[in-house]
Parts: structure tokens; C-alpha cells; sequence
């Protein structure tokens, strides 16, 4: 039989260290500057190989199949793209003009550039929405296994293919592929790359990338390759696949370029789609189009008339924004149900017009009913928005509903997925609240979205609680209370980017920390005012993602009030326990529903996910997390409130759990469960009372 011998010392590793060592020289993505035109082209089909011709009825499902494919795809985009790259990380992507079978609304043009990093340079490496980490990072000889496959020759230089694979015990996020190694600057030539471990659910991945040498002096990409296959989709038992490829053309190295062209909006989609203009199309398109791609165009378009396909795209932004669009009127869903111990099942309905009334006036409202407190709500918001870089806006609101007591809030959007979401199920005291205000909103340093709002608010407790004051010694009792504030709400993301798309600018983040920040003041003796107080709130939240061992979440808080004030207006300890009952990030999981009462507070919640690190086989693979919370606190008016339990913070409070993720992974979101233990100062005697089971929500995006 054929024996392999591998000598002491791999040679493929003297390459890759070549490879390592001018990384930086030949990333693209680390020239002062670099632009392109891209020619995007995607299609989607169906794998008729995949299907098993078992019996008579699959042979008819096959060749039925088999005879629409042959003349057709099931999809098909193509996409001309602008690109402008100043270093370090000013970017800016613009649709010039984009064709979709079906849709006439454009968001989709931008799947094909978002499959995958654009350079194959970085310490980590992006394929659909997972990190990996690169074969050609530091390090990367003692994690992955190189063999030599062979050697061409091209010119007076050699061009090496190496395969890659993760060694044996060795658990990380890794890849397998194939590396041509150029000996000219030891540069990639052309990779082909896929994850190592492919998910049981939602899409396996595979990537390609060419590069050339441009104006003889820097390799750079000249065609992106991405193809996947939907493991949870099929017609028919046929398995949904999916090819999209990017050519590059009117590459420039080091244009000059200015900062003033870049803006916070880094994904632009053009309003004038001139689909059909041949001239364009045909400057940028590598081949005419087939005739499988005229009939696609062809008939999609049809299917998507009658089926309004336009509705996908506008559910896609509705689960990001949190809204419906119909016609004039938007619906939000965030208003249509919700739960929680005080209001039970609460029903409603929110509306707001949108840009087909007007950009600038915006008028919003809702109307709500909770079952369990029996009572109605409502509210309305009108706006008028400067359209300029600033964002600037002025409204006024009011509403008459129910807040938590106690409740911490800054200026930031609670959506479906906000890290309050599944806290506010279990809000067992509210309060009814009558509150009026006048606000102006706005944008400095790109970065600092800013609120400014004088408020009248009016709150009745719906306990028996009291709160106490003492007036020529007379001890007097009040459940109602008022209170006039000037206030001032900050939020900063430093390098924040977003994709403007026809309607909305939808955010995608940024790698550094997001600060909060919240001052207000109360007034006594105006607008009936009852209150005279100073109060700030401050948090700050970053996550690290660590290339061997995974990703930490931090989140840091607290609040400072320097006035007496009743219950309401105080800071609850943002407890979220249950015995068994979903877990909420960044609240306590152990701690009671109004255990604990502040009106200065500090506390930290960390959860560190390890992945598929620790824990790997082929069909079962959970993502093992750890977490720690603590807090520490204290009251100085603890006399003044009646008929009311709680306790404060100054021995401070700590817990600590494990969530096992994704034991059941769907695809689009994943089920686990986990445990908390309440630790320190304020645990109880009995374990049966110190734990809290959770049984975990993971939403793969």
C-alpha cells in the first residue's frame, strides 16, 4: 500500500511564515487609500443531484424539477457597486444600479458583497455571519496543519498550493481550504476556504478569492466567490443552493481621497434604479446575459408582481425597525402585545405616518388595554425632523399609561430584541403616569445622538405603599406625586456605521464601547412640581472577542440621586428572578422583582460565551457560557417609605451561572438552559432559594 512520509519539520510552514510575515504589506486594507467598481452577480437554484431517485413518484419530482431549472433559476440579482476606502476605516459603498427577479426595492443588491471579508488578510475572517480564524494569522502553524500539494511554475516565480486544515485536538472556529502562494512578496494568489465545521443548521458556506498584481506594485482582490447551500430550506426535498460572485474592475492603489466625502452612512442605496440601461450593464457584466437569465428576469418578475415579493423586503426592515409599512401608515409592532404580572396581557395598537405623508412631520399615537389591571392607555408623539446631518427634530408627547416603579432608562431604542425584553415580562409594580413632554433631539460629532426635554409628569402608586414626610411634626402620607424635570439624554458610539436604504438608515454598529449617559433636574414650584433633585445615570457596554478561548460582554452602571424622593423615582435593583423562567442579559437573575431600593447604585454584569470551544461533536455542539453579576448600593431617606418592603445594597450583591446555548439550534434562533446561584452577603440559608433556573434564547442574525 502507499505509505506517506512527512520530514521533522513541515515545509510548508517556512511559506506560511513568508505569507505571515508580509501580511500587512499585502493586505489591500492597509493602503492609504483604494477604490474599485464591482460587478455582482448572485443566483439561486436547486441542487437536482441532491435528490435520491428511490421511487417512481422521486423520478417524477425530479424530472419535473429538472425541466424548470434547466430553463430558469429560482433567483437572480446582478449589481453594480462604487467603492472608496480611506485608511484606517473610512469606507463607503455606493449601488450605482442593481436588477432583481421580482423586487423592485434594492436592499437585497448588497447579499453578494456580504458574504464574506473582503481582504483574507485579517487575524479573523468573515464567512456569512461567524468569525474564524485565519490560517495566516500569528500562530496560526501550531493550530492548523499545512501540506505542500504542489508547486507551479509561472515565469521566473513558483507558485506553491498548500491545503490547510485544523489539526487533531485541536477545538477552534477554524477553516479548511486550499492557499496558492505566490514567491512575489509571498502573497495569496488565490484561496479557497470553508468552515472546517459546518453547522447543522442554517447555511453552509464557501468562499473564493483571486488576486492580481495591480500597476506591478500591490496585490489586490480581482474576483469574490461565495457559495452556500440552505440546510434548512428545499422544494421538494431539493436542496435550495446559491452562487454569487464579484468581479472588480477600475481598481486605483492610493487615490486621493477626502475625509470630507465620508460620512457615517457607509452602504448607500440609490433611489433612481436604472435597471435597464444596457449601456451600463454592459460596460461591467463579464458575459451578455443567457437566456436562462432572461427567462429568470423574465418570469420571477411576473411571479413577484402578483405575489408582491417587494413585502419581504419590507418585513426584513420591519423586524430590524420594529414596523409594519402600509401604504402612508406604519404599524408598530412593539405596541401590538406584550405581558407582565401587573397588566397581564396587554393588547393595542401603535400607528405613525411615514415619508409618503411627509419627511419632515411625523405623528404617532397608540392605544392600549391590559387584562389583568383592566385599565386602557394611550399616547401620541408629533415630530418635524431637519433633514440635515445634525438629525435634528423637535415634538412633543404624552401619554397616560403605566411605568415600572423604580424604573432605570436611558436614551436609547427598546426594539424586539433589547436587553430589557425578556425583564419586562416579569414587572410586577407600575405605577399609573400621566406625562407631558417637549423635547429637541439631535446628532453632534457624528456620534453623540443628544436629547434635551422639559417634562411634567404625574404618578399614583397602585399599591398601598406611601411615601413620608414630616412638616412641623406632623408625619404626612402621599401616594400621588409630581414631577417637573429638565433633562438631558446622551448616547455615544463612537464609529457607528449604518446602511441607508430607500426608507430608513438601519445601523450596523461599531467595535468600540457604546456609552450612555442621563442627567436630570428636578424643579420644585413649577408646573406643579413637588421635587427639587440632581440625577445621573451612566453605562457603558463593549463586547471583546478573544480568537482562542471566545467572546466577553460587558456592561457597567449607576445611578447617583442627591434628593429625597419616593419609590417611583428611585432605582430599583433591576432584578429579574423567577424559579425557572427565561433568562434576561444584564439584569439579576437571583435577585427578587423590587428587592432592593437605591438612590446611588454601581453595578457590573459579565457573561463570557466560549462557543463550540469546550464542547464539539458532529450533530450536538452547545455553546457554553459563564456569567457573573454584581452590585453594590445604598438609601439615604430608608424611614420615609411605608407599607413597603426592600432592602439596600451596601453589602453588596453578587451572583454567578452557566448557560449551556443553541442545545437546540434552529437555524435562525437556538434554545438552552442554564442555572444562576446567589452568592455573598444576601444569600439565603436554603439552596432551593439561591438558584434560578433559565432556560436560554439565542437569535442567530
Amino acid at each position: 500500500k502507499e505509505v506517506v512520509i512527512f520530514p521533522g519539520e513541515n515545509p510548508a510552514h517556512r511559506i506560511i511564515n513568508k505569507v505571515v510575515e508580509n501580511r500587512n504589506k499585502n493586505n489591500p486594507e492597509k493602503l492609504s487609500s483604494f477604490s474599485y467598481t464591482s460587478y455582482n452577480k448572485m443566483i439561486f437554484t436547486a441542487n437536482i443531484d441532491s435528490l435520491k431517485k428511490d421511487t417512481i413518484v422521486m423520478d417524477t419530482v425530479f424530472m419535473k424539477a429538472k425541466s424548470v431549472l434547466d430553463k430558469q433559476y429560482l433567483f437572480l440579482m446582478e449589481s453594480i457597486i462604487e467603492r472608496k476606502f480611506l485608511y484606517p476605516d473610512k469606507n463607503n459603498e455606493k449601488l450605482i444600479v442593481s436588477k432583481i427577479s421580482g423586487f423592485k426595492d434594492p436592499l437585497f443588491a448588497l447579499l453578494v458583497t456580504q458574504m464574506q471579508s473582503f481582504s483574507f488578510y485579517n487575524e479573523i475572517i468573515h464567512i456569512g455571519d461567524k468569525n474564524y480564524i485565519n490560517p495566516i494569522s500569528k500562530g496560526s502553524t501550531e493550530k492548523y496543519f499545512f501540506l505542500i500539494e504542489d508547486t507551479l511554475v509561472e515565469r521566473n516565480d513558483s507558485i506553491f498550493v498548500i491545503s490547510y486544515r485544523p489539526r487533531k485536538n485541536k477545538n477552534f472556529d477554524g477553516l479548511k481550504g486550499v492557499l496558492y502562494i505566490h514567491t512575489n512578496q509571498y502573497a495569496i494568489q488565490n484561496v479557497i476556504a470553508e468552515p472546517f465545521y459546518q453547522e447543522q443548521a442554517g447555511i453552509a458556506i464557501k468562499i473564493q478569492q483571486k488576486y492580481e498584481l495591480i500597476d506591478k506594485k500591490q496585490w489586490f482582490p480581482v474576483q469574490l466567490n461565495s457559495d452556500f447551500t440552505f440546510l434548512n430550506v428545499s422544494l421538494n426535498k431539493i436542496k435550495v443552493i446559491g452562487q454569487g460572485r464579484s468581479y472588480l474592475h477600475n481598481i486605483k492603489i492610493d487615490p486621493e481621497l477626502d475625509k470630507k466625502d465620508f460620512s457615517t452612512v457607509e452602504i448607500q442605496l440609490n433611489n433612481k434604479q436604472n435597471g435597464y440601461n444596457d449601456t451600463l450593464w454592459n460596460i461591467y457584466r463579464m458575459d451578455s446575459l443567457t437566456e436562462k437569465d432572461k427567462r429568470t428576469y423574465s418570469v420571477v418578475a411576473s411571479i413577484g408582481k402578483v405575489h408582491n415579493f417587494d413585502r419581504i423586503i419590507k418585513t426584513s426592515e420591519a423586524l430590524i425597525l420594529g414596523k409594519i409599512p402600509i401604504k402612508f401608515i406604519d404599524i408598530d409592532l412593539n405596541k401590538i402585545i406584550h405581558f407582565n404580572d401587573y397588566e397581564g396581557f396587554r393588547l393595542g395598537i401603535g400607528l405613525s405616518s411615514n415619508e409618503k405623508i411627509s419627511r419632515h412631520v411625523k405623528v404617532s399615537g397608540y392605544f392600549a388595554y391590559g387584562f389583568a389591571d383592566k385599565d386602557y392607555k394611550y399616547g401620541t408623539d408629533v415630530s418635524y425632523a431637519f433633514i440635515n446631518k445634525h438629525d435634528i427634530s423637535l415634538g412633543v408627547s404624552c401619554f397616560d399609561d403605566v411605568i415600572e416603579s423604580g424604573e432605570i432608562n436611558f436614551y436609547e431604542k427598546q426594539g424586539f430584541l433589547s436587553d430589557d425584553f425578556f425583564r419586562r415580562y416579569m414587572i410586577i409594580r407600575m405605577d399609573k403616569t400621566l406625562k407631558t413632554k417637549t423635547y429637541i433631539r439631535f446628532t453632534l460629532l457624528k456620534y453623540l445622538k443628544t436629547e434635551i426635554s422639559l417634562s411634567q409628569t404625574e404618578k399614583l402608586v397602585t399599591n398601598n405603599y406611601s411615601y413620608g414626610i414630616t412638616q412641623n411634626d406632623i408625619s404626612i402620607l402621599f401616594n400621588e406625586f409630581n414631577f417637573t424635570e429638565i433633562g438631558i439624554g446622551l448616547s455615544y458610539s463612537f464609529k457607528e456605521k449604518y446602511i441607508q436604504t430607500l426608507r430608513y438608515k438601519l445601523s450596523t454598529g461599531t467595535k468600540y464601547p457604546i456609552l450612555w449617559f442621563n442627567y436630570i433636574k428636578g424643579l420644585n414650584n413649577l408646573l406643579k412640581g413637588e421635587y427639587a433633585y440632581n440625577r445621573y445615570e451612566i453605562k457603558l457596554k463593549k463586547s471583546f472577542f478573544f480568537k482562542n478561548i471566545g467572546t466577553s460582554s460587558v456592561q457597567i452602571q449607576g445611578g447617583y440621586i442627591d434628593g429625597d424622593l419616593p419609590y417611583c423615582n428611585l432605582f430599583n435593583g433591576i432584578g429579574s428572578y423567577r424559579q425557572f423562567t427565561i433568562s434576561a442579559p444584564n439584569s439579576f437573575e437571583t435577585m427578587r422583582m423590587n428587592e432592593f431600593l437605591s438612590n446611588r447604585y454601581a453595578a457590573i454584569f459579565y457573561t463570557h460565551s466560549f462557543g463550540k470551544l469546550l464542547f464539539r461533536l458532529n450533530k450536538f455542539s452547545p455553546e457554553i457560557a459563564v456569567a457573573t453579576n454584581a452590585c453594590i448600593g445604598n438609601l439615604n431617606n430608608s424611614e420615609k417609605h411605608f407599607n413597603i418592603d426592600f432592602k439596600t445594597l451596601q453589602k453588596g450583591y453578587i451572583e454567578s451561572g452557566v448557560l449551556i446555548n443553541k442545545i437546540v439550534d434552529a437555524g435562525f434562533y437556538g434554545l438552552g438552559v442554564g442555572a444562576f446561584y446567589r452568592l455573598g452577603s444576601y444569600s439565603f440559608s436554603s439552596f432551593k432559594d439561591n438558584i434560578a433556573y433559565k432556560f436560554s434564547l439565542s437569535i442567530n442574525m
